[in-house]
């Protein structure tokens, strides 16, 4: 058994209830679906997400934010340490997610529900103020914030960590395995994978230790559908879906073939 096959045996989201996304622009700044999960019933404080893209060539910082719905508002690190700003270099996207940098809103002046907006404003040291609202997702809805797709070598550090992962797991002497494309968006991935004649993708996650391999499947990882059965939010399967699409688009028919060709869907127990 030496391939991987024998081995392992703009936008309406999708669905009813979700939410328009929604973006605002400035100067060279675009603030991609400001969002937060729906609070439990008497919450006093939530998480905002986002992902902010800076199309020019020089950096801008965010310093600050004011909500008016909140007591306060301010910018949290993975580890709920505050921020005092958030770097946006120049040419990139710096996303703000589940698990990573987010917005901390607190003191609540109210209950929220879904498809509630909550309006505040974004400061930054060079494009100024910026109105956005938040949209209040369902709360099941992960991925918040995550980007459009965007260029992947924004995400060259995941993707790299990605394939070395994928190569170190299962690549061979006598079978080299080919890691691409990779799509990342936030912590959620998925990658184009051939070994010889044969072909698949895989869906990854990182979970903070690193990324793993949760299962491979073949054309069915270019669907929403799909997503939303991993427990991805209806949103946050639209924009994998569509970001997955997009870094496949020029894609040789024959690797596409490929990758569409791994029949069925094989899930990997955790840490294999």
């Amino acid at each position: 058994m030496t391939t991987l096959t024998r081995m392992i045996a703009a936008f309406l989201l999708a669905a009813a209830p979700a939410a328009l996304a929604h973006q605002m622009e400035a100067e060279n700044l675009t603030v991609v679906h400001p969002s937060i999960a729906v609070p439990p019933e008497g919450a006093t404080e939530a998480k905002g997400f986002m992902s902010i893209e800076n199309h020019g060539d020089d950096p801008d910082r965010l310093t600050g934010i004011e909500a008016p719905m909140t007591q306060t508002a301010i910018f949290a690190g993975a580890d709920g340490a505050p921020l005092a700003a958030i770097d946006i270099p120049a040419g990139s996207t710096v996303e703000l997610h589940p698990g990573g940098m987010h917005v901390l809103l607190q003191g609540l002046s109210g209950s929220l529900a879904e498809g509630d907006m909550v309006p505040a404003t974004l400061i930054f040291e060079h494009a100024g103020k910026v109105e956005i609202g938040f949209s209040v997702d369902p709360a099941d809805a992960e991925g918040h914030g995550a980007a459009a797709p965007t260029d992947q070598s924004q995400n060259s550090d995941d993707a790299t960590e990605i394939e070395s992962a994928m190569k170190a797991s299962f690549e061979r002497p006598e079978a080299t395995l080919t890691v691409a494309p990779i799509t990342v968006q936030g912590n959620v991935a998925v990658a184009g994978w051939t070994q010889g004649d044969k072909g698949g993708r895989a869906f990854l996650r990182n979970d903070g230790a690193g990324w793993s391999v949760q299962l491979f499947s073949g054309e069915s990882l270019v669907l929403p559908a799909s997503y939303i059965s991993m427990g991805l939010g209806a949103g946050a399967a639209k924009r994998l879906a569509d970001a997955v699409n997009t870094a496949e688009a020029d894609t040789a028919p024959d690797l596409i073939a490929r990758l569409n060709s791994f029949d069925g869907t094989v899930y990997l127990a955790s840490g294999q």
